[in-house]
């Protein structure tokens, strides 16, 4: 285990850190001497097969399933809305 210095705030950090313990900047080398790992992509394959999922369901149901609910959703949105703005009467 070699020390190196960090590249922002200049203080010795082990090579097997993943980042500077008193900055937090991260560090050229990972744990085990590789290289830092890839910063981890906001989207990955299970939120795009998640959301393939929805897609593909809304797409495949019945429109008149999809217009009762789009309907109904409508209704209790409407009801929900008098009740708090006409203040319950």
């Amino acid at each position: 285990m070699a020390l190196i210095h960090c590249p922002e705030c200049k203080r010795e950090v082990s090579t097997r850190a993943v980042a500077c313990p008193a900055c937090g900047c991260p560090i050229a080398e990972g744990r085990d001497g590789s290289a830092a790992h890839a910063a981890k992509p906001v989207v990955d394959a299970g939120l795009l097969g998640k959301l393939a999922a929805v897609l593909g369901a809304w797409v495949v149901a019945p429109h008149v399933e999809r217009t009762i609910g789009i309907v109904a959703f409508c209704l209790m949105a409407a009801f929900v809305g008098y009740f708090l703005f006409s203040g319950g009467r």
